[in-house]
């Protein structure tokens, strides 16, 4: 019987045009403008006029990123806190589902506590969307989060570490219930502790332990 001839590699993604290109660049533009606009003179005090100045492009331009300011620090944001797990998941902890927690959400914390007032900013926009677009894209982070927070579980119970009753989507889920909780203490303070929080949240973590231990 001849053999089966193996399949052709897949052909590489086609590069983006020009005029995509272009777009991008530009987009990638108007979010580090914003971004430095917001650290320097705060949320409330920065226009989305200042912004399109300060990045040579049209006002009109900066409402094809994001549909409001508020969107637009949205997805600034998101776009850095996934560009913080990514990195602390290249150098994370083979073992120990808790350790593993602490290394991922201590560089979410670390970003928190460098940008304080942003992170209030952020935080009270991702709880009351005025913007539907602006809401979805944060339903989809969050979503991508979670599964990967799931994915750790999954990796805990083959490993032993975790009791295989364990439900790793609910288990994700109560994780990232105590870190909105410990982050909303942590701005609401009239001095953020960024000691205080990672203590607080590993206190949480800990105690979820003990109901997923094997």
């Amino acid at each position: 019987m001849p053999r089966a001839k193996p399949a052709p590699p897949a052909a590489p993604p086609a590069a983006p045009g020009r005029r995509e290109q272009q777009r991008r660049e530009t987009e990638r533009l108007i979010q580090a403008t914003a971004l430095a606009l917001f650290s320097a003179h705060g949320f409330e005090a920065t226009t989305t006029k200042q912004i399109a100045d300060a990045a040579g492009v049209a006002h009109g331009t900066v409402f094809l990123v994001a549909a409001t300011k508020e969107a637009l620090l949205v997805k600034i944001l998101e776009a850095r806190l996934r560009e913080v797990v990514a990195a602390r998941a290249q150098s994370l902890p083979g073992r120990r589902i808790v350790t593993q927690l602490v290394h991922v959400f201590d560089g979410l914390f670390d970003f928190y506590a460098g940008e304080p007032r942003l992170s209030r900013a952020f935080l009270k926009g991702i709880m009351f969307f005025a913007e539907p677009i602006a809401r979805a894209t944060y339903d989809e982070h969050v979503a991508r989060f979670a599964r990967y927070l799931a994915g750790l579980f999954d990796a805990a119970k083959a490993r032993g570490e975790v009791a295989p009753r364990t439900r790793s989507a609910a288990a994700a889920g109560n994780v990232l219930a105590l870190y909105v909780h410990v982050v909303v203490a942590f701005l609401n303070a009239d001095v953020p502790d960024r000691a205080a929080l990672g203590a607080s949240f590993r206190a949480g973590l800990d105690e979820m332990a003990r109901g997923f231990a094997v």
